[in-house]
């Protein structure tokens, strides 16, 4: 289990904890939704993880020190951010979840996925698959930020969202630099991003409810899980960012005018259906 969880805000921080008004926080607004609570609980977990994932990439991305040194000094920083910030939303609404056992347990099942070594065969690459794990960030937030039917949640998701498009723009930076170094083409974008969409649901979504759940039930069940996910589909089709996500999601290919004017609607359409 990580060894500094409580790691400093960084200086550049767009927000701190303090802004929040968690003694304004109205349970009954949400207590007594099951999807909201395994949602947060969720999204809190990953967000924590973040100091795993930034060991692997700053490993990964040896003697790129500039991208190192915002890794460590702002992305971290602020990811850990978010996950406290869940944490105390969730000890506010739901105070007698034992979030650090659950936590615990989530780790150690999840460690065992996340390594160095399963990172993009490219570091161009690895960029671009970061780029769309934060277009799907900024687009639950975003979607969160739309649907919460408590006012401090939806203060919280709207700052979180506001921190991970930036993430995005630093990632995307990054991409273009590799890709011009790697001469990387298209089509091995399109693959790794296509790729990274196809190991979403089998690794951060699913262990994250699998030990929010077990931790709440005391049992794991994959109806639950089959039925959270129905219940996310339903809120996306009001409340998803479909136009910001499908911008967010095709930008590392570098379409032309064109050619984004003819698949951006495609895409969007395509993604309403599933969704749906």
């Amino acid at each position: 289990m990580p060894s500094q969880i409580e790691i400093q805000t960084s200086a550049t921080s767009r927000w701190r904890l303090e802004d929040i008004a968690f003694d304004a926080i109205d349970p009954t607004h949400i207590a007594d939704q099951e999807f909201y609570f395994n949602l947060l609980v969720s999204a809190s977990f990953v967000e924590i993880t973040t100091e795993l994932y930034t060991r692997n990439l700053i490993e990964y991305f040896d003697g790129d020190e500039s991208l190192q040194r915002w890794l460590q000094d702002e992305w971290l920083p602020e990811e850990m951010q978010h996950g406290r910030a869940l944490r105390r939303y969730i000890a506010a609404v739901w105070p007698t979840f034992d979030w650090h056992d659950a936590y615990r347990n989530f780790y150690a099942d999840y460690e065992r996925f996340c390594k160095t070594e399963l990172l993009g065969p490219t570091r161009g690459l690895e960029m671009a698959a970061r780029c769309l794990v934060e277009t799907g960030t900024s687009s639950l937030y975003t979607m969160l930020y739309r649907a919460s039917p408590e006012p401090v949640l939806r203060d919280l998701a709207c700052r979180i969202r506001t921190d991970e498009t930036y993430h995005y723009q630093h990632f995307h930076e990054a991409f273009l630099r590799y890709r011009a170094v790697e001469h990387t083409p298209r089509r091995a974008v399109f693959m790794a991003l296509l790729g990274r969409i196809r190991e979403i649901d089998s690794e951060d979504a699913y262990f994250a409810f699998k030990h929010a759940y077990h931790a709440r039930h005391g049992r794991f069940d994959e109806g639950a899980y089959r039925q959270f996910n129905l219940q996310a589909r339903r809120l996306a089709r009001t409340h998803y960012p479909y136009r910001m996500a499908v911008h967010m999601g095709l930008k590392p290919l570098a379409l032309s005018d064109t050619a984004r004017r003819l698949t951006e609607p495609l895409v969007r359409l395509a993604a309403r259906h599933l969704l749906s």
